[in-house]
């Protein structure tokens, strides 16, 4: 039996700039698939690396004469490019078993199945076990959906009858350290890199999974139903040693949600353990993202150890200054703290990239210009990254907003963050895509800020804005607007 695991083509989003990251979640899956069922043959193809464009990819289809086809997005607006993969697979050969996964098809399995009958199985929450469980099945009985339902956290349809299996529980501790390291081995790996970043090809890193906080906005909060689970200290670095070693790897991108949750013992132990193997900062650089509340915890001490191990970038949702509509999302912190948080990071030659979301319920133009100047003038973050506030399915904000009429856009193409999808109280999705352009101006065409970004003393602010003045990024902004 064949497997194919596809990364489909697609754009990335240029607000970041020029980027290609490896398919995590695609090379986990290989790997564990690899581990506990070796008797079928599972390959990866990714069609950004390997420059392969829709009819490129059917021709490899056609080539490899898959049994099964697996592909899949935590991204909304991705949902259709997996569609697109799954059609070709179908007009090939109809008895090729289609699975997605990921929080949007989990967030909208019944609609989505009946929507698109080319896909056959939908893999709720985390995949690792049902995707396992659900090849075993089609390894025993043949590719068939009899005798699905015996399988747990998967959703499919059996003559047109919507069927939904109980959901399989998080992971823990102990599962995430058994996970086998992902299948680079299956990817071009030097054609990873993140240019606005660094000038290194690059690999991702999971040390934990999940958030116990409840932001409205988040689908990820939702996906991993409030759970935190982290592997060890030990399987962290050792997973990091690897890919040092093995595959030269120099810049490292942790993806957890909030890294090590905060907690300054982990912290500690952790990157004390990367130094005493010999990778720190002299050698490494890795990206890592945490809550406001969560960098306070740490404080100065525990910042400063992590940039001697190599923490050179931190992203940080601060989302907005005023108080009542951090409330409003259920961010669990207040503005004066995102200010002291970004200060540390600051202290501790760690870059601090501020997110920033616009578009709130009732947000007006007068809001939005005081967002921009508290980031800009009290903030003062090293970079300014604003967003649209986007209603993903599944959240608690979808269901709000779609309660109240709001949303007026269901392409989820448009579901990236910088396309206005809904009409608020005060501002129209139109205006709203025409703030998000100015706020972009307001940072980065100020002549100020850029002259201060270019000749900054952080190497990396300098590569920031030296990359945004040459990109275009707000040009490509301002073409948004309809």
């Amino acid at each position: 039996m064949k497997l194919l695991l596809i990364e489909p083509p697609k754009k990335f989003w240029f607000v970041m700039g020029e980027y290609l990251p490896p398919p995590f979640s695609l090379l986990l899956l290989a790997a564990i698939v690899e581990k506990e069922t070796p008797d079928i043959e599972v390959k990866v193809i990714d069609c950004q690396a390997e420059t392969i464009d829709w009819n490129g990819l059917e021709e490899r289809i056609r080539i490899e004469k898959p049994d099964i086809v697996g592909s899949g997005s935590h991204a909304t607006c991705n949902v259709y490019k997996i569609v697109r993969t799954f059609d070709i697979v179908k007009q090939i050969n109809p008895e090729i078993i289609t699975i997605t996964g990921g929080s949007h098809f989990t967030a909208l399995d019944e609609e989505t199945l009946h929507e698109y009958p080319i896909i056959d199985v939908i893999t709720r929450y985390e995949a690792e076990k049902s995707f396992i469980n659900l090849l075993t099945h089609f390894q025993v009985n043949g590719l068939t959906k009899k005798g699905l339902e015996q399988i747990n956290g998967i959703a499919f349809l059996e003559n047109n009858v919507f069927k939904r299996t109980p959901d399989v529980p998080p992971l823990n501790n102990d599962e995430l350290d058994q996970l086998p390291y992902p299948a680079y081995y299956q990817v071009p790996l030097q054609k990873y890199h993140f240019a606005m970043m660094s000038n290194k090809p690059y690999i991702i890193l999971e040390g934990s999974r999940g958030c116990t906080h409840n932001c409205t906005f988040c689908s990820q909060q939702v996906f991993y139903r409030r759970h935190w689970a982290t592997k060890s200290v030990n399987r962290i670095v050792d997973e990091m040693e690897w890919m040092f070693e093995k595959f030269s790897s120099r810049f490292f991108w942790f993806t957890d949600d909030n890294f090590c949750a905060g907690s300054p013992k982990m912290i500690d132990a952790l990157c004390k353990e990367m130094m005493a193997r010999g990778m720190d900062g002299n050698n490494i650089e890795w990206f890592a993202q945490m809550r406001v509340d969560s960098i306070l915890q740490v404080g100065d001490a525990g910042l400063s150890l992590m940039n001697k191990a190599g923490n050179y970038w931190q992203l940080v949702g601060g989302e907005s200054p005023f108080n009542e509509v951090l409330d409003a999302y259920h961010k669990g912190i207040q503005g004066d703290q995102t200010v002291e948080a970004i200060r540390l990071l600051r202290k501790n030659n760690i870059l601090a990239q501020l997110m920033i979301i616009l578009g709130h319920e009732f947000e007006t133009v007068e809001s939005i210009q005081k967002t921009m100047e508290w980031a800009t003038e009290v903030v003062k973050p090293d970079i300014v990254i604003s967003m649209l506030l986007t209603p993903y399915p599944g959240t608690p904000m979808y269901e709000y907003l779609s309660q109240k009429g709001r949303i007026i856009d269901q392409n989820w193409t448009n579901y990236d963050m910088i396309h206005g999808v809904c009409d608020m109280e005060y501002l129209s999705a139109k205006e709203l895509q025409e703030q998000l352009y100015l706020a972009y101006r307001h940072v980065y065409d100020s002549w100020t800020r850029r002259f201060s970004g270019i000749f900054a003393k952080n190497k990396y602010k300098r590569r920031i804005y030296w990359y945004y003045l040459k990109a275009g990024v707000i040009g490509q902004l301002k073409k948004l607007i309809p």
